[in-house]
C-alpha cells in the first residue's frame, strides 16, 4: 500500500508540475487547449463557381465537445508573457501566481480560441471563389454576457485588439484561417456562455494589415450584397469552478456524507 501511495503522489507531483515555466513569447493556442474546432464556410448554388455574383453561403460545423475557457496558469503551468507583451494586461496571470513577477502581471482573464472561421473555394467541386471586388464579412448578432470579449491576435506585430466590442460590430475577414480569442473575467460564474455571429458577403474589398480580419472605419460601414445569402454559426464556451471552489464543494460534501453516516447515540434510540 505504501508502494502505491508513493507512486500515486509522483503522479500528482508530475502532473501538477510547470512544463513551460516561465516567459513565453506566445499565447497558447488550440494545440494546447484541446484542438481546433472550425467552422467551414462555402459559397454554394452560385451563378458562376469561378466568380459569382449570387449563391448561398454555406456553413459545415461539428464543434464536438464544448471548449473551456480558462486561465493562462490552466494552460501553461508557472509561464508568464513580456511586460510589454500587447496581451499581457488581459490574460496574463496575476503577480505571484505560478511565480509570475509584480512586472509581468496582468489581469489573469480566463480566455480560449479553439474556434475558428476558414473558408473553402473548390469551383470544381461546386464550391465558388469569393467574388472579385468583395470579401467575407463576420458581424457578432447575438452573446451571452457584456462580459464575453474577442480579440485579434497577430503574435508578429505585437497585435492585441478587441473585435467585436457590442452587438452589430464586424469585422472584413479575407477568408484565411481565422483563430481570434474569446476571454472573460476570471470572476464569471460557472457555466456555459456562448456567441452568434453572422457571415456574409460584404460590397466591400478586403484591404486590411492587422492580418486576416479588418476592422477599420471601411469595414464597420461594410453592407451586405443581397445577391448572397448570409449564414450564421453559433460557438458555446463551459467555465469550470476555480480548484479552490472545487475543493471547498467536495469538502462540503464529505462533510454532509460523514454526517448522514454518524451512528445514532444510545439515548436516540430509546
Amino acid at each position: 500500500m505504501k508502494n502505491k501511495f508513493t507512486i500515486f503522489t509522483a503522479a500528482v507531483v508530475l502532473a501538477a508540475s510547470p512544463l513551460h515555466a516561465g516567459l513565453i513569447t506566445a499565447v497558447p493556442g488550440p494545440d494546447d487547449q484541446g484542438g481546433m474546432k472550425m467552422p467551414m464556410v462555402t459559397i454554394t448554388g452560385a451563378d458562376d463557381n469561378m466568380d459569382p455574383t449570387s449563391g448561398t453561403l454555406s456553413i459545415s460545423f461539428n464543434p464536438g465537445t464544448t471548449p473551456v475557457l480558462s486561465t493562462l496558469e490552466a494552460w501553461s503551468p508557472g509561464s508568464w508573457f513580456a511586460d510589454t507583451a500587447g496581451w499581457r494586461n488581459d490574460i496574463g496571470s496575476p503577480a505571484g501566481v505560478g511565480g509570475t513577477p509584480p512586472a509581468n502581471a496582468g489581469n489573469g482573464d480566463l480566455f480560449n480560441n479553439q474556434y475558428g472561421f476558414m473558408f473553402m473555394a473548390m469551383p470544381m467541386m461546386g464550391m465558388a471563389n469569393l467574388p472579385t471586388g468583395k470579401s467575407l464579412a463576420i458581424k457578432l448578432t447575438a452573446a451571452s454576457s457584456s462580459l464575453l470579449e474577442s480579440y485579434n491576435y497577430v503574435n508578429a506585430q505585437n497585435r492585441w485588439d478587441q473585435v467585436f466590442p457590442s452587438i452589430g460590430s464586424q469585422v472584413l475577414w479575407n477568408g484565411s484561417m481565422w483563430h481570434n480569442y474569446f476571454t472573460l473575467p476570471s470572476s464569471v460564474l460557472a457555466g456555459t456562455y456562448s456567441a452568434t455571429f453572422e457571415i456574409f458577403i460584404a460590397s466591400t474589398a478586403f484591404t486590411g494589415t492587422t492580418g486576416f480580419a479588418q476592422y477599420d472605419a471601411s469595414a464597420l460601414s461594410a453592407t451586405a450584397d443581397t445577391n448572397f445569402t448570409s449564414a450564421s454559426v453559433n460557438y458555446s464556451w463551459t467555465v469550470v469552478p476555480e480548484p479552490s471552489t472545487c475543493a471547498l464543494l467536495a469538502l462540503g460534501v464529505l462533510a454532509l456524507m460523514a454526517r448522514h453516516r454518524k451512528p445514532s447515540s444510545p439515548s436516540s434510540r430509546g
